[in-house]
């Protein structure tokens, strides 16, 4: 599958918040924009959205459904 770029424009925060977003990014040794596509990852896995993509088994917890849990 070929890549594609991903432009992250106009994303304005307040201080705290980028303080917090670069911190964790630090302690997890990778970038902020690394960070925040894994969260938008980790986001769209919940909502029960599949997709290929460049991460490797392990990088995020795969969501179980309520019929799994049961």
């Amino acid at each position: 599958m070929p890549s594609a770029r991903l432009f992250l424009n106009g994303a304005n925060v307040d201080r705290q918040f980028r303080e917090e977003l670069f911190d964790a990014a630090n302690r997890a040794g990778m970038a902020p924009g690394e960070f925040a596509i894994i969260a938008a990852a980790e986001k769209l896995a919940r909502m029960g959205r599949s997709f290929p993509g460049v991460f490797r088994k392990g990088d995020f917890q795969p969501v179980t459904t309520r019929s799994e849990a049961a």
